[in-house]
């Protein structure tokens, strides 16, 4: 048996990633779990958008929620923010109650997505909230609570209640 590099591997996998053979893009995936780098996330999101396998999709949420590199933040919040993930953004941000990855320092990013998205994605920017378990700036507490108070008669009646109970978090915070 050759000795591959850790190079070709890593080719290797993302080739596989690529292939119309839904086992072999969910072995690449978990292949990716041992072997991969943070920069593979990108790869994941851009399949998540172009592999509609229910499979696939599951897999791949299953190993961004397992994330645990501070690092991967970064990548997950800019494609929150990137038009091209729309279509996910509601896992994505769901994403980033369920990894094991700091996010308390973009609390404003969070707050808007509670008050400017859909019911749905709302629910999971106030999850995040909710699950915060580090201190956010006391410099910006004030600023996330008045942005939500006067958001508050803009919403629609199902969010006003997560936007109270919002301010009531970030005050404990």
């Amino acid at each position: 048996m050759s000795n591959i590099s850790k190079k070709d591997l890593h080719n290797a996998i993302i080739t596989g990633l690529n292939s119309t053979d839904n086992k072999v893009v969910l072995d690449s995936i978990n292949q990716l779990r041992k072997d991969g780098k943070t920069e593979d996330i990108t790869l994941l999101l851009d399949l998540m958008i172009s592999n509609s396998n229910t499979e696939i999709q599951s897999s791949i949420h299953k190993f961004l929620a397992d994330l645990k590199n501070q690092d991967s933040d970064k990548i997950i919040l800019e494609a929150i923010a990137n038009e091209k993930y729309i279509t996910i953004k509601k896992n994505l941000v769901s994403i980033c109650w369920e990894a094991s990855v700091d996010f308390s320092k973009y609390i404003t990013t969070f707050v808007d997505l509670l008050i400017e998205s859909d019911f749905e994605t709302s629910f999971e920017a106030f999850t995040v909230i909710e699950n915060l378990t580090e201190k956010i700036s006391e410099e910006s507490k004030p600023v996330e609570m008045k942005k939500l108070k006067d958001a508050i008669p803009e919403v629609s009646p199902e969010k006003k209640g997560m936007l109270h109970e919002t301010i009531h978090i970030i005050d404990q915070l």
